[in-house]
């Protein structure tokens, strides 16, 4: 093989492996283009945050609580025992300030902050300290209250 084709397979290989990234660049820019589109459609569409509710289903031990009340929530809200929040339970299993819920435009996150009796989604435990998502529907557990995100 002289040296004229050994440097037009050199350059040969180059370009193909050259035309592999530029493919794989078109398609990573699609991609990420569709992502931007899907979320600018996310938070245009209307907010449905100013009608999250908790409906209380069972009230454990707050003698204000009642089964079917509900409870409206700002965009983002600390539950506990204490004064200082924003959604005050006085059940004796609450901590005082158990969990935070708030809406980030999407969709309703819960976090439990280091709660003494902990945190369930849909029966499941909350990790202490760890966002969780909470979908329309989902049954919450704080201490002995359990609860219903509604719209």
């Amino acid at each position: 093989m002289d040296l004229a084709a050994g440097s037009l397979l050199f350059a040969a290989k180059w370009l193909f492996i050259g035309l592999i990234y530029l493919a794989l660049f078109v398609v990573l820019v699609a991609v990420r283009r569709e992502m931007h589109v899907r979320i600018a459609d996310k938070l245009q569409t209307p907010s449905v945050a100013a009608s999250g509710r908790l409906k209380i289903i069972e009230p454990g031990s707050d003698p204000k609580a009642q089964p079917g009340m509900e409870l409206p929530l700002p965009t983002e809200a600390t539950l506990g025992a204490g004064p200082g929040n924003e959604v005050v339970l006085a059940d004796r299993f609450v901590s005082g300030r158990h969990a935070r819920l708030w809406w980030d435009g999407i969709e309703w996150w819960l976090e439990d902050l280091g709660s003494k009796n902990g945190t369930r989604i849909n029966d499941r435990p909350c990790p202490p300290h760890r966002q969780q998502a909470v979908p329309f529907g989902a049954t919450v557990q704080i201490g002995d209250m359990l609860f219903q995100l509604v719209e």
